[in-house]
């Protein structure tokens, strides 16, 4: 070394944002050191458990790091390469098995609500903006991708929210298990939805409704507020979900998922959540003709609160 200059040492940027402290950690990924040794710690135990830490060549802490990286933010596998000084292949390896170990521990950290927790969840509703029975919100949101590699002849497009609920397991769990809503329980959704004694929707609003019906609609608008900062939350957070590059539709949708359960995750600190598992065989329920069958029960729930709330606010107007 030639003399008057001074030796730095060598130091790994890789090393240097695992060592990065509160709050410059959060700000880059979304959670607090001690959220981060949680979920390093399921991550180890999870790629134990499926046999991927036999030939570990990265430690898991630096691994994890690399894939959140790529989840939080909408850099390019090559410039998050240049931050951990890992080659992009090295990056979307740990990245995809990051969105495996997420799936794979998921049922942990998303589950329906117990009797309990839906109590509580009706009565802050009720509390808060005046309508009974809310065990929760249910909406539809839109996550942009690039046209998949194997449709490139077919531009991505945008599916209806009631047809996304007729398709998936949680409508087909509702109209055959009886423990998931009490028959005074119900969701909340838009006019996309249809009204039965599952999910109660708004009236169509054609002009010429009453004082009765535009105050029920004013108050089911208050209680999906809710859903709506929710699903605003979960992209916020996830920078790349704004538009996922969708090389294949698989890979897209475990992302996805992965993004909830990593959502839920921090938001829970790292416990397990309480609650219903909703997995294992699908049943096979005709969703659309038990949607048929509720929607006269929906209809005359939904009378019944309307007529409940204009009994309030006559109240409230003669005090």
């Amino acid at each position: 070394m030639a003399e008057g200059h001074r030796y730095y040492p060598e130091v790994r940027r890789a090393g240097y944002i695992r060592n990065l402290e509160d709050p410059h950690f959060k700000m880059h990924f979304r959670m607090d050191k001690a959220t981060f040794e949680i979920l390093v710690n399921v991550v180890a135990h999870e790629r134990l458990r499926r046999g991927k830490l036999q030939r570990i060549r990265t430690d898991v802490g630096e691994a994890t790091l690399m894939g959140l990286w790529a989840i939080f933010n909408k850099d390019t596998f090559r410039s998050t390469g240049l931050n951990f000084e890992h080659d992009m292949k090295s990056i979307h390896h740990h990245y995809k098995v990051l969105l495996e170990v997420l799936c794979a521990i998921g049922s942990r950290y998303i589950k329906w609500p117990n009797a309990r927790q839906r109590q509580i969840t009706a009565n802050f509703y009720r509390r808060n903006f005046g309508l009974p029975g809310v065990a929760g919100s249910i909406d539809g949101t839109l996550i942009p991708i690039t046209a998949p590699s194997e449709q490139r002849q077919r531009q991505p497009g945008s599916v209806h929210d009631c047809r996304v609920f007729r398709r998936s397991p949680l409508a087909k769990a509702l109209f055959s298990r009886d423990d998931l809503l009490s028959p005074d329980e119900h969701l909340i959704g838009d006019g996309g939805y249809v009204c039965t004694s599952k999910i109660i929707t708004p009236y169509h609003n054609d002009g010429h409704l009453r004082e009765s019906h535009r105050h029920f609609n004013y108050k089911l608008s208050q209680c999906r507020a809710t859903i709506e900062r929710t699903n605003s939350l979960l992209k916020s957070r996830m920078a790349r979900m704004e538009k996922l590059f969708c090389k294949d539709i698989i890979t897209t949708n475990i992302h996805i998922a992965a993004s909830a359960v990593l959502h839920n995750f921090i938001l829970l600190r790292g416990e397990d959540l309480d609650g219903i598992t909703i997995e294992g065989e699908v049943p096979n329920v005709n969703v659309e003709a038990a949607m048929e069958a509720a929607r006269d029960a929906g209809f005359e729930k939904r009378m019944n609160i309307r007529l409940q709330l204009q009994e309030e606010l006559e109240v409230l107007q003669e005090v």
